[in-house]
């Protein structure tokens, strides 16, 4: 079984959207890179990397099939990020925290770009 290196998600400015999973969702930034068609991002979250990706113009394809619903962060209390998400400003897409089957709780908002972000706070045992 292969390891999942990294993540990567179309941006309109990857410097915008590095700041937004900086500032907001705590990632660090662990590398990037530019050049005339591309410009790349590399965020640490957890044990995850995101890379941030940029086309420069006349650079981008359509992307359609195959497209990331949404990523998932792991926290520990969802009502008090999702109220931390509320006071920054960012557009939510549930009004409050949603308790799935056996307790865990579901928490979706977007992004700079509108990706679909979500917190998930598993049940306490």
């Amino acid at each position: 079984m292969y390891e999942v290196s990294h993540i990567g998600l179309v941006v309109k400015d990857a410097a915008k959207s590095g700041e937004f999973y900086r500032e907001i969702l705590g990632c660090s930034e662990v590398d990037s890179y530019r050049d005339s068609r591309v410009a790349l991002v590399f965020l640490r979250a957890g044990t995850q990397t995101i890379e941030l990706v940029q086309y420069m113009a006349g650079e981008t394809e359509p992307r359609r099939a195959g497209v990331v619903d949404h990523i998932a962060f792991q926290v520990r209390d969802i009502e008090a990020e999702a109220a931390r998400l509320r006071q920054r400003g960012v557009r939510l897409l549930f009004d409050a925290p949603r308790e799935m089957a056996g307790g865990k709780k579901i928490f979706f908002f977007a992004g700079p770009d509108g990706e679909r972000l979500e917190f998930v706070q598993e049940a306490a045992c």
